[in-house]
């Protein structure tokens, strides 16, 4: 990939260009997942840390499970909270529920603290040995999310020019192994690339499957009807999965979905999600009827991103609502 990202402009307009036509998507999507699997290469071969990552999220069914055909933008990284100067049990210490909140929030300052002193300048270091025409730095926004700005060469008003590398340590890294993940490009033309893949340690799919049914559980209790932004890409995401292998493997490791439940109570606490009803009796999918119409717009809002068949809105719910009564007689 090194290669690549340092060819002439003329020549990734063809490569990502010819690239687009052939899967039908927009040259900027093709040009974007470029530079997240180029960037992921980086930080998993390269990185003073690569040995104390994992990767997780929508982004990994997409690249490494090949479960939804969405473009996700964002690398969700989670990082051993042993650099953060915990032992690799302490955070799971029992706690009373103030204290637990206390050690959360000081965790999220280490977090801050980590990226901004450690994690920022390390990887620029790293960047800067194969690429020079970049920028990295924390979000203004949020400090726990770094903003890798790549060279550009397509523009689309749909995509930021910028990956988002959002970076935490509460987060489970239990099951996990080494996945090959491959930019489209090389897919189409594999032999302009010397490897045209890199092994990423990928958190296992079934459990990203528990943490998606876990989140709509929550937003199915969500009284006050503000939907957050972009979430229908988590509806859509476990429609997906539920129409693969990756289902049947989610039900044979319901034990999984205890440990997914347990970990967002204790890390992640909130009254009104009910987690403790998070299970196979009493987990709720579908969202209720105040958020639907603004849950299918930001939906429609989303169908750009979404390449190869499209599901309806109503598919989506339907599939929801089945798997739901299917858990119930589990």
């Amino acid at each position: 990939m090194y290669r690549i990202a340092n060819e002439t402009s003329s020549n990734l307009r063809a490569i990502f260009g010819n690239t687009a036509t052939r899967r039908g998507i927009s040259p900027a999507i093709i040009e974007k997942d470029f530079w997240v699997c180029f960037l992921l290469e980086v930080l998993f071969h390269h990185s003073k840390y690569s040995k104390h990552y994992a990767f997780k999220g929508g982004t990994s069914l997409s690249k490494v499970y090949k479960a939804i055909e969405r473009f996700s933008e964002d690398i969700n990284l989670i990082v051993d909270w042993r650099l953060l100067g915990y032992s690799l049990t302490q955070p799971w210490e029992s706690r009373s529920r103030t204290k637990q909140e206390s050690f959360n929030q000081e965790a999220a300052l280490r977090t801050e603290r980590f990226v901004a002193t450690e994690f920022v300048p390390s990887l620029e270091e790293s960047l800067s040995s194969f690429i020079k025409d970049f920028d990295l730095h924390v979000d203004p926004d949020d400090s726990q999310t770094v903003l890798f700005r790549y060279p550009q060469i397509f523009a689309d008003q749909s995509l930021l020019q910028e990956i988002r590398l959002e970076i935490g340590p509460l987060a489970a890294w239990s099951p996990s192994g080494d996945k090959p993940i491959t930019p489209y490009a090389a897919e189409e033309f594999p032999k302009a690339f010397r490897m045209p893949s890199t092994l990423v340690r990928t958190v296992e799919a079934k459990r990203t499957f528990w943490e998606k049914a876990t989140i709509l559980h929550r937003e199915a209790n969500r009284k006050n009807g503000r939907l957050p932004l972009r979430y229908s890409r988590h509806y859509y995401d476990l429609h997906m999965l539920c129409n693969t292998s990756i289902k049947r493997e989610a039900l044979e490791d319901i034990e999984l979905l205890y440990k997914v439940v347990a970990f967002k109570d204790k890390f992640f606490h909130c009254a009104w999600a009910k987690y403790e009803e998070a299970l196979p009796a009493t987990l709720r999918l579908v969202p209720p009827n105040n958020v639907l119409k603004k849950l299918e717009e930001d939906f429609e809002k989303m169908k750009p991103m979404i390449f190869g068949s499209v599901p309806s809105f109503e598919q989506i719910l339907a599939t929801l609502r089945e798997f739901e009564q299917e858990m119930r007689t589990r």
